[in-house]
């Protein structure tokens, strides 16, 4: 049995929460019927504008500066999701390391990281690496830059495929956010299923992490 010794967590609905969502980058996609895939705005570091010229997205200059605009108004609306921060301290404390993975688009890594309760051990974003969750791939650059073996990382997100099949096919631990933060508080009301908890392992961590967080 190998000892988990890291966190990664995926961003934006696990670490982070858009209040204001207004999805420019779906909403430009979509102009006209175009059939280009999130996978070619979220692997490449690319503004809205030129996402637009590259795949030939024709829209008028006026249209344009409106998803612009939206997409101003996601960015000025990213929260931490509360309790973040006390689980984030709580992880140091418990001198465990810290990942942060996300599917993102070049324009909203800045606010990303401005946010965050600290820096990262490792931070993967799929615009930067070229690739997208759930490909293998980018859960390799995730145990590259931790510096550990993929069964000692228990990635954290909220979406079944990218967040969950997806690092477990690598050999990762995998569970939602809502499974950990009730196994961490201690929810009584959200039962915790064999599946979102499925290992010793996790079941160590979530021990440690929960002294850490009401020491």
């Amino acid at each position: 049995m190998s000892e988990i010794r890291a966190i990664c967590f995926d961003a934006f609905g696990t670490l982070l929460e858009i209040v204001d969502k207004r999805r420019p980058f779906g909403q430009l996609m979509n102009e006209r019927g175009t059939d280009h895939r999130a996978v070619d705005v979220l692997t490449r570091p690319l503004s809205l504008r030129e996402v637009a010229k590259e795949l030939a997205i024709v829209i008028g200059e006026a249209r344009l500066q409106e998803l612009e605009l939206d997409l101003d108004a996601e960015r000025a609306s990213i929260q931490l999701r509360p309790g973040m921060a006390v689980f984030w301290a709580a992880l140091r404390r418990a001198d465990l390391r810290i990942g942060v993975c996300s599917n993102l688009a070049q324009p909203y890594a800045e606010p990303l990281l401005a946010i965050l309760p600290g820096i990262p051990d490792a931070l993967v974003l799929s615009f930067e690496v070229g690739f997208i969750k759930p490909q293998p791939e980018i859960f390799h650059c995730v145990r590259e830059e931790l510096g550990l073996r993929a069964e000692q990382i228990l990635f954290i997100g909220d979406t079944p495929e990218a967040d969950i099949l997806g690092p477990r096919a690598v050999g990762m631990h995998a569970m939602t956010i809502d499974a950990f933060e009730a196994a961490v508080n201690g929810c009584e009301e959200r039962r915790i299923s064999a599946e979102e908890v499925q290992s010793p392992e996790i079941h160590q961590l979530l021990e440690r992490v929960r002294e850490c967080v009401y020491s």
